[in-house]
């Protein structure tokens, strides 16, 4: 048995097809989704466990780093086979040694803390032999914080799902199907170019941040090219009236991100394309599906109307400080760069941007 870190191609696949078979799998750890964090200058890779050529555990690890500043973090914890959950602690020693290796200041850990999970695997005996602080102190790089969980093992029928959602859902949906929306999935450039300008259209009007297109376009694009991404899409007269992005990892879709023209009568859209992404769902056989977390008062009312159940694991975050007077040093600059957190990923974009240019 072998740990090595990595970032070559013929791996980061072996990576994403083990991180897809893995019942503890999430998409944060794809690579694809870790080479995203490289508009914003970052860096990543892959730590992988080895035995007899196959994985048999590893994390996927953000590198951010500006100024004097370095960051090791894992935004989801490693996954091991189940057999094979020994291999955890030697992990978790590894990704200490790497942090410290390379020469970061903070490393930060993001657990799946669940009870059916703690039932296989005690994270937290080996997360206090190496001293680690519950927290979470970094927040550019987004780390698992729950499931907004539809369970859909105990279903043996499609209608038998939609009988289980609160009446007004239900009445919504058959609604909206009645408006003779057009659901298909967006495949070409233009159309996830077009469905994603949507997204951000509506995340600019709710005063919420969203990554430029320039910025994520390639991660979306391979997602979805490769089959682990699905962006559903709802059109009438040929116009685009709604759109929403679901990323398959591990037996499960998340929805990471969507977006409705705001109109009066209210097509109702966003009621359909989460209906879509729930068939697809049970179609392929998947344990469940990951409404996500958070939003607005109103999204949430919207998302609970699906039957589903918050699984919160926001504190199953974990942190050690490798360089305390470098990383005292960075808490006193992030204390003034907070309020403008927004504007700082713009600008590390930014200078991605021009110094890739500036190569060519």
């Amino acid at each position: 048995m072998e740990i090595f870190y990595t970032k070559d191609k013929f791996w980061l696949n072996k990576w994403d097809k083990f991180v897809c078979k893995n019942n503890d799998g999430s998409h944060l750890i794809l690579s694809d989704w870790l080479k995203s964090y490289q508009s914003y200058g970052f860096d990543f890779e892959v730590g992988l466990c080895i035995e007899n050529e196959k994985i048999i555990g590893g994390f996927g690890a953000i590198i951010p780093k500006f100024l004097l500043f370095k960051f090791y973090i894992i935004p989801y914890g490693p996954l091991v086979v189940n057999e094979k959950n020994l291999v955890l602690e030697e992990l978790i020693e590894s990704i200490v040694t790497r942090s410290i290796k390379l020469k970061t200041c903070y490393l930060q850990i993001g657990f799946r803390s669940f009870k059916e999970i703690e039932k296989r695997i005690n994270y937290t005996t080996y997360l206090e032999k190496n001293k680690f602080k519950k927290g979470n102190r970094f927040k550019y790089v987004f780390s698992f914080i729950g499931l907004n969980w539809l369970d859909l093992r105990s279903y043996n029928a499609i209608d038998d799902l939609l009988l289980d959602f609160k009446s007004s859902v239900r009445r919504d949906i058959r609604s909206a199907e009645r408006k003779q929306i057009t659901i298909s999935y967006a495949l070409t450039i233009n159309e996830i170019e077009l469905a994603y300008k949507l997204c951000l259209e509506n995340a600019r009007k709710a005063n919420y941040a969203l990554r430029d297109w320039n910025d994520i376009k390639e991660t979306i694009i391979a997602l979805i090219e490769k089959g682990s991404a699905k962006f559903i899409t709802g059109t009438k007269d040929n116009e685009l009236k709604g759109a929403i992005l679901i990323i398959k990892a591990g037996s499960y879709y998340s929805y990471i991100l969507g977006g409705t023209k705001k109109e009066k009568p209210d097509l109702l859209v966003g009621h359909l394309l989460q209906w879509e992404a729930i068939k697809l769902s049970f179609l392929e056989k998947c344990q469940g599906y990951n409404l996500s977390l958070g939003g607005s008062k109103g999204v949430q009312e919207f998302k609970n109307g699906f039957n589903t159940i918050q699984m919160s694991a926001e504190n199953s975050n974990y942190y050690l400080v490798n360089n305390g007077l470098l990383f005292s040093l960075y808490v006193f600059f992030e204390k003034y760069m907070k309020p403008y957190k927004r504007r700082v990923a713009k600008i590390l974009a930014l200078i991605k941007r021009l110094k890739n240019e500036s190569r060519k």
